[in-house]
């Protein structure tokens, strides 16, 4: 597997993985619409201008961010996550105190202050904050620097959909009396179970580092463990990433992850990829759970 490397220019592109499935809902999920439909429902589901639901891409990036955040921590190894837990003035100056790193993501109130202060110095201090970001922050992205993971809105598979969305009835609770509130019912759209979206994520410029979070991520949604939409308490949103496709465009390194690549064949593999979307190495079914295998085991070595 490619031994990835930091690269001296971020908008260089040395990589990129595009990796596809089927997400297959387990249960019912629900994800709103947020907008006004022809629904009588209290809460509509989102839907396409065909009508139809899908799954926007905003949201399984959110569930996959959050799956990978609840994890990161407890790696071997240096990892950090802030999980987008923005510290208190006191919190931020007692981590300080103890030599802690802290996200820039979680306290940006210091960034702001340090640009104000020193207005000649922008790049510099984005420069710096870039570099003290946690992982997480690095890979989905954060005020300070572009996500390397993109996902695309995911689609009812095949256009297959018979049209039923289901109603489910709710009511508020007191959380004082643990009672219900009188006169507050509500009623809310789910999506029934089974329903399977076709799933396409790219990364580029993806470091080692990337690889390992991406693969520990989309590991839980393999073996069913991965969750989206609201109303998850109620059991909602459980989903299972199937029919895994990785395609691997590699411009830096051989197959060996270690020999530089020479310019001439780096050139080869970039005009075949422009020209005909030919990959240097695709992992297929398998193939493909063995490629996340294999970069979780790295972890651990």
């Amino acid at each position: 597997m490619a031994e990835q490397t930091k690269q001296a220019s971020r908008y260089e592109l040395s990589n990129r993985y595009v990796i596809k499935g089927k997400l297959v809902m387990q249960t019912a999920f629900h994800i709103g619409g947020g907008r006004v439909t022809l629904s009588g429902s209290d809460s509509p589901v989102v839907l396409t201008p065909e009508e139809t639901p899908f799954i926007p891409g905003s949201s399984l990036k959110g569930a996959l961010r959050s799956t990978v955040e609840k994890l990161v921590t407890g790696l071997p190894g240096a990892w950090s996550s802030c999980a987008l837990i923005e510290l208190s003035d006191e919190e931020a100056a007692q981590a300080e105190k103890e030599q802690r790193s802290i996200c820039p993501t979680v306290w940006s109130e210091d960034i702001k202050r340090q640009r104000r202060e020193n207005p000649g110095q922008t790049q510099q201090i984005l420069a710096a904050a870039r570099e003290r970001l946690c992982d997480t922050c690095r890979l989905f992205g954060s005020p300070f620097a572009a996500s390397r993971i993109n996902i695309s809105d995911l689609y009812i598979s095949d256009k297959i959909w018979d049209g039923i969305i289901q109603i489910r009835d709710g009511v508020a609770i007191d959380r004082d009396s643990e009672k219900a509130k009188d006169r507050l019912k509500y009623d809310f759209e789910v999506v029934p179970a089974s329903v399977s979206f076709d799933l396409e994520i790219t990364l580029e410029n993806a470091t080692k580092r990337d690889l390992q979070l991406v693969s520990v991520g989309l590991s839980e949604f393999v073996h069913g463990f991965g969750v989206i939409g609201g109303k998850r308490s109620r059991g909602l949103g459980v989903c299972k990433l199937e029919q895994l496709h990785i395609a691997e465009l590699e411009l830096v390194f051989e197959k060996d992850g270690r020999t530089p690549l020479e310019k001439t064949e780096r050139n080869r593999r970039l005009r075949d990829y422009l020209r005909d979307k030919t990959f240097s190495q695709e992992f297929v079914n398998e193939a493909g759970e063995e490629f996340l295998k294999g970069y979780i085991d790295s972890i651990f070595e």
